[in-house]
């Protein structure tokens, strides 16, 4: 083999090997700049998921509030109704 062609060869080895490393570091970056978008959106996911779970506890307080009062207004409610039951029968 001619010197000529084996520097061909060795050229043409070195572009493709160079263009090959050229396209892995890009898809490198590209795989890098992925997996912090994802660990991004995962973090905003927690985030929301947070304040949905603080405001739904926020939720089953006030209910709790709620349906305790109208417990009581209900106790309130009978007593006098047995109350007025009692002048009633008088």
């Amino acid at each position: 083999m001619d010197v000529t062609v084996l520097q061909g060869v060795l050229a043409g080895a070195g572009l493709v090997a160079a263009l090959l490393f050229g396209v892995w570091r890009m898809i490198e970056a590209q795989r890098k700049e992925n997996r912090e978008a994802h660990a991004a959106i995962t973090e905003n996911v927690k985030s929301v998921d947070e304040r949905a779970e603080r405001r739904a506890e926020g939720h089953r307080t006030a209910l709790e509030g709620h349906r305790t009062a109208l417990e009581a207004i209900a106790r309130d409610v009978s007593f006098l109704a047995g109350r007025q039951a009692e002048r009633d029968r008088k």
